[in-house]
């Protein structure tokens, strides 16, 4: 598209105001020079930026900078983002192709998807009758053979026009020097999302010259057991069911789909905000954070504890539903031995019977939060409690 200056500088004061660029100003400050740099006709290289934008000063031998390349990577990824959201309108879009840092200036017409080519509408047409069979024929066993559709925390996911996304809960780390003296990947406990990082930096510029973000995260391993059980739900139900890590969840898919998160209370990720937003009669509290808040200040506070030897761990689950019309269940935990031991508990229909008859009963509705105590060593509970339903 021909270059319109006025038009460019209005649509990039509105990219870097959007929710994907405003909480992190080096993607805003980056943004903002390559536009212009590129406007100039300048083509920046790394060391340019390294020097013109974060005032870096480099010694001969140092030729890249592995931190400029991360934060240009963050800036694709978030123009992405807008683009499939807030921006799908915009007249103009940014683009900063891969190996390239020189903006892009294109017209929307240039990304519209293409129109399937003809030859493949009958393979369409005939695809979607086989899903259309197979969805009825699966509609009809849920209706005729479902054991789970009368009881307790399953039965909404059971018979729902929704399908469920599972979320598993996925542990954010970086690149550095680690303590054998080699590159490696190493994870800060309150640090524990790309947020989280960035604010780091900002508030630690020094630390871009030892660190960068990785492209990696990890699971732990009450991700494996928790998924299993699961799985084995649904396969009864006959429910639909995916599986998405929660750094790569998007907002759309909690208006979407019905969701099951499993993770730590440091990694709740969107769904943090909801959980914050909820009354506690309770609070639970690690030894340098609050996990869980209560209104209430004389309230109980209960603190898992962990040694070489024993665990004691405080695991909540929540069930709620969203405006939209969809189910959340979360399964919280400090450690993994909690979120194990209640989802075991969760997927036994004969434990799940006592339950709605001894509490939900009592509560009165289909949402409630249930917090247990769950004691044991490595990832086997000896003991299982519930403390309160409400």
């Amino acid at each position: 598209m021909n270059t319109n200056k006025t038009l460019i500088d209005k649509y990039l004061r509105k990219v870097i105001s959007s929710k994907q660029f405003s909480k992190s100003k080096i993607s805003c400050d980056l943004l903002s020079y390559l536009v212009n740099a590129s406007l100039e006709g300048k083509n920046p290289k790394e060391y340019t930026i390294g020097v013109e934008l974060f005032g870096k000063k480099y010694s001969d031998t140092e030729k890249q900078d592995s931190n400029i390349r991360v934060y240009i990577h963050n800036v694709r990824k978030k123009l992405t983002e807008y683009y499939e959201n807030e921006g799908s309108k915009d007249p103009v879009v940014f683009v900063v192709e891969k190996g390239k840092y020189k903006v892009r200036f294109d017209s929307a017409k240039d990304h519209r998807k293409p129109k399937p080519k003809p030859y493949l509408i009958p393979f369409i047409i005939s695809l979607i009758a086989l899903v259309a069979v197979v969805y009825l024929l699966l509609s009809d066993t849920k209706r005729t053979e479902n054991p789970w559709k009368d009881l307790p925390v399953w039965q909404e996911f059971a018979e729902n026009e929704k399908s469920t996304l599972l979320v598993l809960g996925d542990y954010f780390v970086f690149n550095g020097q680690i303590p054998t003296g080699e590159n490696g990947i190493f994870r800060d406990f309150s640090i524990n999302s790309e947020v989280d990082y960035e604010h780091l930096l900002d508030k630690n510029p020094d630390l871009v010259k030892t660190i960068s973000k990785s492209s990696l995260t990890y699971l732990s391993k009450m991700a494996v057991f928790c998924q299993s059980e699961i799985y084995k739900v649904f396969a009864q139900t006959g429910a639909s069911i995916d599986v998405k890590l929660s750094s790569d969840l998007q907002p759309d898919d909690l208006k979407n789909n019905n969701i099951i998160f499993i993770g730590n209370y440091k990694n709740m990720g969107l769904f943090e905000n909801l959980v914050k937003e909820m009354t506690f009669s309770f609070g639970v509290s690690s030894a340098s954070n609050q996990l869980i808040y209560s209104s209430d200040p004389c309230t109980e506070i209960f603190r898992p504890e962990s040694d070489n030897t024993k665990q004691k761990d405080y695991a909540l689950m929540i069930k709620t539903k969203e405006f939209s019309g969809n189910h959340i269940l979360l399964f919280l935990s400090a450690m993994d031995i909690g979120n194990i031991s209640i989802v075991n508990q969760m997927t036994n229909p004969a434990y799940l019977k006592d339950f709605q008859k001894e509490q939900l009963q009592e509560v009165e509705s289909e949402d409630f939060k249930a917090l247990f105590k769950v004691d044991g060593i490595n990832k086997t509970d000896l003991s299982f409690e519930l403390i309160k339903v409400e």
